[in-house]
């Protein structure tokens, strides 16, 4: 019996010993908590964007000289015509292209609509670019006889913009591939000069013209955007615009060196550019 409450008491006092032991371990271990899930970034593309691009154009332009000294009463021409039959001038190195190629930035702008996997929108830009090409002579005013002289021509390309719609379908979340097309505005400088050298070159006075025209006409193309961030676009962008014939007449003032020309304006455009999208909306599902 005295060794059973012995052992009793024994067993009691281990086990207080131990006790504080124990609790003091559990104050010490740290608590832990799940790890957070960061959610996955939604991609709208519905709002507004504003962005800058860098890239080149490429100007397809042909020259026409269609009338010789329209303005001069003396030689009663009528156009089309060669008030020098037999000499071949307006024959001479006529049409003539004019083909540039510079560099180009511009900055654009416009508002998406996303609809599940589909893109619809506006879109307007305004691009600077410094693309010249410079030409010996003035095509259709001199001979093969006594060649152009000193004269010259030349065709600058200033700025172009555009007024468009965009449709494009979205392959993933964040990649956009889309077509667009509407009106396009694209402003070049047209200039002529020569000496008093007739029969060389085309002038009986020295005479100079530099014409500063906007032409109008349609652009199409089509490229592909990438949102890398929730508000951070990139893009690559090609289009091709046609502008059609302008007419024009130099040298008017001084009436037997007067000639009537057309241009025919064609370009292509390539760049990548980098937008900000104001995509205040809710997200938008898709299907993929």
């Amino acid at each position: 019996m005295k060794r059973a409450i012995t052992w009793g008491v024994g067993s009691l006092a281990l086990v207080g010993m131990t006790l504080p032991t124990i609790a003091a371990d559990l104050e010490a271990r740290p608590v832990t908590k799940e790890p957070v899930m960061m959610p996955v970034p939604a991609f709208n593309w519905t709002g507004f964007y504003v962005g800058i691009g860098l890239g080149g154009l490429w100007s397809d332009t042909t020259w026409n000289t269609t009338c010789l000294a329209p303005a001069f009463d003396g030689f009663g021409a009528t156009c089309p015509n060669d008030i020098f039959a037999g000499t071949t001038r307006i024959f001479n190195d006529n049409p003539r292209s004019f083909n540039a190629s510079g560099f180009r930035v511009s900055g654009y702008g416009g508002y998406n609509w996303q609809f599940s996997n589909w893109v619809i929108g506006v879109e307007g830009d305004w691009g600077w670019e410094d693309a010249k090409a410079t030409h010996l002579g003035i095509p259709g005013t001199w001979s093969a006889t006594f060649g152009p002289g000193a004269d010259a021509s030349s065709v600058r390309e200033n700025w172009d913009a555009s007024a468009r719609g965009r449709i494009g379908f979205l392959f993933t979340p964040q990649g956009l591939l889309y077509a667009t097309g509407g009106a396009a505005w694209q402003n070049k400088t047209i200039a002529a000069a020569c000496g008093p050298t007739f029969p060389v070159g085309w002038c009986a006075v020295s005479n100079a013209a530099s014409i500063s025209t906007t032409f109008f006409g349609w652009t199409v193309g089509g490229g592909i955007e990438w949102m890398f961030a929730p508000n951070w676009i990139g893009r690559a962008e090609y289009r091709y615009s046609d502008y059609g014939d302008k007419s024009f007449q130099a040298f008017g003032v001084t009436p037997a060196d007067s000639f009537n020309f057309t241009v025919h304006e064609k370009t292509s455009t390539a760049y990548v550019g980098l937008s900000y999208l104001f995509n205040w909306a809710a997200p938008v599902a898709a299907r993929y």
